[in-house]
């Protein structure tokens, strides 16, 4: 976020315009629960239906497990080529096809032989599969009973279904209703213990010990079918992954700056930037100073850790937040932006202001990225040194900027609203 901060003899005007990254909450499923699931496609003519294609067929509608949270049935398939999707509510309105997708392409289906074939949708996800297309992976353990199954350590309850609606070949489940405590795993494939992996990906090996830090903290399981390994992250932790949820610094709240409003030179003022608790290694302040023309890079200090988020949408997460202390002796315009890293990974944290976008371009004559002016302000790419990793941040399209707001007011000390 880069914001101006001037510094004057008097009280001086702080250039700021109100800004908070507020991350979205992606619902669980975006539509209502159906009042039925039927597999409709080729092969309904072939279990008691009279036509194919036919979402009204009841001969193959799936059944709700209220135990599970998915809708599953099992038919007995003659060998074969087919296609069908899941078409909800005995129409086509609402349908889903491969990867999950609202009208989606068909699911093929290819049987050598006869055989029973069971398939699932799971409304939550709108994941629908079958158990010879698919690796039917669940995670049983001590915590299932946390999520409403009837018991744990029970691979039947899909409750804990990892599932692979992109196709590449890692399962995942996330949840955030976990309790703060200490928890064991596995995988278990085809909902018994016949086939089983734990620790390292050994077959029937030893149970996967994780602890969740803080009750509601994401919760995330991955098993990789090529190699039989569980990971299970809990909480935030360094990833190589900035999460922009977390990524939080409001200008006009004095939790994020202090003091607020505008401030005589020689004062010091604290600026302060959130992050997910353990998310990120470190954070820095850029700061640009118009007077001397140049940049300097500030570190900032974790102030507080495992915190509370201070954002009703983030209740159940918990938060760090990293200060630095700023303080000119004169005037001045100081513009300022945040560089947050995760290992290699990097997050710029700056303001969408097109008066600022439209000032660089011309200063640069470059395209401003589209990216840059919408919601999502946070760009993440591969770590390089300072000054060259994104033109923005180019010392001569700043002064410029700065420059050409200072020619529309001459030489008075005036506040830019908007910056």
């Amino acid at each position: 976020m880069q914001r101006a901060l001037r510094l004057t003899a008097g009280l001086g005007a702080l250039a700021l315009a109100a800004f908070a990254l507020v991350g979205s909450t992606a619902t669980a499923s975006d539509t209502p629960p159906p009042t039925s699931v039927t597999i409709a496609g080729s092969l309904q003519s072939e279990l008691g239906c009279p036509g194919d294609w036919d979402p009204g067929c009841a001969a193959t509608h799936l059944t709700y497990d209220a135990n599970d949270g998915v809708w599953q049935g099992t038919f007995d398939v003659p060998a074969g080529g087919y296609e069908y999707k899941a078409a909800l509510n005995g129409g086509w309105d609402e349908n889903y096809g491969v990867g999950a997708q609202r009208n989606g392409a068909n699911i093929p289906l290819s049987l050598g032989t006869n055989r029973s074939v069971k398939f699932y949708y799971d409304h939550e996800s709108h994941w629908i599969t079958d158990n010879v297309s698919s690796t039917i992976a669940v995670a049983p353990g001590s915590f299932q009973s946390e999520l409403g199954c009837s018991g744990d350590w029970d691979p039947s309850c899909l409750r804990s279904w990892l599932q692979d609606p992109d196709g590449d070949g890692v399962y995942t489940f996330t949840t955030t209703a976990l309790p703060a405590g200490d928890y064991e795993a596995k995988v278990a494939l085809d909902e018994s213990w016949d086939v089983n992996y734990g620790k390292d990906g050994v077959p029937g090996g030893a149970n996967i010990a994780f602890h969740v830090p803080t009750s509601g903290a994401k919760t995330k399981f991955s098993y990789d079918a090529a190699s039989h390994v569980l990971t299970i992250q809990a909480g935030h932790q360094p990833d190589g992954n900035v999460v922009w949820d977390g990524l939080r610094h409001d200008s006009r709240d004095l939790l994020y700056r202090t003091p607020g409003g505008a401030v005589p030179a020689g004062t010091p003022v604290t600026l302060r930037f959130r992050t997910f608790h353990d998310d990120v290694t470190s954070v820095r302040l850029r700061l640009f100073d118009v007077n001397a023309n140049a940049q300097r890079i500030v570190t900032m200090t974790r102030a507080a850790s495992d915190v509370s988020c201070y954002q009703e949408s983030l209740a159940t997460e918990s938060c760090d937040f990293w200060q630095a202390t700023i303080q000119n002796p004169s005037p001045n315009n100081l513009w300022y932006r945040f560089i947050v890293s995760d290992g290699s990974r990097t997050a710029y944290y700056g303001d969408d202001t097109p008066a600022l976008d439209e000032v660089v371009r011309a200063a640069r004559k470059i395209p401003v990225a589209h990216r840059w002016a919408q919601r999502d302000c946070v760009t993440v790419e591969d770590e390089l040194p300072i000054g060259r990793r994104d033109w923005r941040y180019d010392l001569a399209a700043a002064a410029a900027a700065a420059a050409v707001r200072r020619s529309r007011v001459g030489d008075r000390d005036v506040q830019h609203p908007g910056l």
